[in-house]
């Protein structure tokens, strides 16, 4: 068994009631089996506000005005203060915001965006993230049905993604546009079931020849007349995606609304200098990489790589632009600090619902208003 995770996750550690947000609200909080016989029988006077406070049809805590029932007025958990501290709290509230995705032979562990100090950790990390690997001797199981020699391909294309996004000596829009360009192609590939194929595919973006073909691509679309309204066009599109997803909390259409309100303004002085110190290459290049690596191996479930990387790839344009709308209702007011708060909210709406997983998935489906040229053109800052 091969366990994976990325260098900043041993270093995460709760920052409790000092959290900006709270993991206790905008969701239902799963209780697992073994729990639930554990707070079906705790005694005494918590135990039974503990059992009026669970919704047993559900299986879940109940919740009042969006928070989970056992949220205190501190923004503290009384299930932890008063029902005997961590040992206390079921499996959902232990380990988050840690995470495990599993596949045959190997487990993937991961923090979630959503959490303000894992972000803090995934978009301030001071150098590539690195995936550690370590090996337990024993066993894999077999999972009936699962597709060993497309999880081959799809892990080494995930590697060699990483190796492209890292690659600080070119722009992150160079380095945008190659992933996805690759994932584009081995759909294809994926799509034949010829696996094989996807071997010479890697060794051509591993040469210093495609750098120098999505560069002058890139440029000669940048150079287009038509450039700046494609451009925009698309981030129109791609933040109206956020619009059709299911809020999980009641201030993110009031604050969409405000985002888009600001995009549709335009352009205001200095904009492109301040988003490139707000949001420089090195987050996008972090943030980029945590939605890649928790995303793009999923493709082994349904083949949709380049659905993965699509996915992947609007999820920073859209964090980027719900920065950029922030600093266009208040440019004195932000800082590099809401870029963090942009992916937490993002992450929010998102990630902790699959309804809204698949659906965001779907529509960048649409190749027409999302095809590969078109997700170039989101990549840059437009013209200078």
């Amino acid at each position: 068994m091969r366990y994976v995770r990325p260098d900043y996750y041993d270093a995460f550690q709760c920052t409790a009631g000092s959290c900006p947000d709270t993991c206790c609200a905008g969701w239902q909080i799963r209780i697992d089996e073994k729990s639930l016989k554990r707070y079906s029988a705790m005694k005494g006077p918590f135990g039974s506000r503990l059992r009026n406070e669970i919704d047993w049809e559900n299986r879940c805590f109940r919740q009042y005005q969006g928070k989970c029932s056992l949220l205190n007025e501190e923004g503290l958990c009384d299930l932890y203060q008063e029902g005997g501290g961590e040992k206390a709290l079921c499996r959902t509230c232990h380990v988050f915001p840690r995470h495990a995705e599993e596949f045959q032979g190997v487990r993937e562990y991961s923090l979630s965006l959503s959490c303000p100090e894992a972000a803090k950790q995934i978009l301030v990390h001071p150098g590539p993230v690195r995936l550690l690997e370590r090996k337990k001797p024993g066993v894999s199981q077999r999972w009936p049905g699962f597709d060993s020699g497309l999880f081959r391909v799809l892990a080494k294309a995930r590697s060699l993604c990483f190796q492209i996004l890292q690659n600080r000596e070119k722009p992150w829009r160079l380095r945008a546009v190659m992933v996805l360009a690759l994932a584009h192609d081995l759909q294809g590939r994926i799509r034949r079931n010829n696996y094989a194929a996807g071997e010479e595919l890697f060794r051509r973006y591993k040469t210093e020849k495609a750098w120098s073909w999505f560069e002058r691509k890139l440029r000669e679309l940048e150079e287009r007349e038509a450039f700046t309204g494609l451009r925009q066009d698309t981030l129109r599109h791609l933040l109206a995606i956020l619009e059709n997803l299911r809020p999980l909390r009641e201030d993110w259409k009031p604050y969409l609304r405000g985002v888009l309100q600001a995009q549709a303004r335009g352009e205001r002085p200095g904009e492109q200098e301040a988003m490139r110190a707000l949001f420089p290459d090195e987050t996008a290049e972090q943030l980029m990489a945590y939605f890649v690596y928790v995303y793009f191996c999923g493709a082994v479930y349904d083949g949709n790589a380049w659905g993965k990387m699509k996915f992947a790839f609007a999820s920073v344009i859209c964090v980027r632009e719900l920065l950029r709308g922030r600093w266009r209702q208040d440019p004195e007011g932000v800082s590099k600090e809401w870029a963090i708060r942009a992916a937490c909210r993002y992450s929010r709406e998102v990630e902790h619902l699959d309804e809204n997983l698949l659906g965001m998935e779907r529509m960048l489906g649409d190749e027409k208003q999302f095809s590969l040229e078109r997700l170039f053109s989101a990549a840059g800052e437009g013209k200078r």
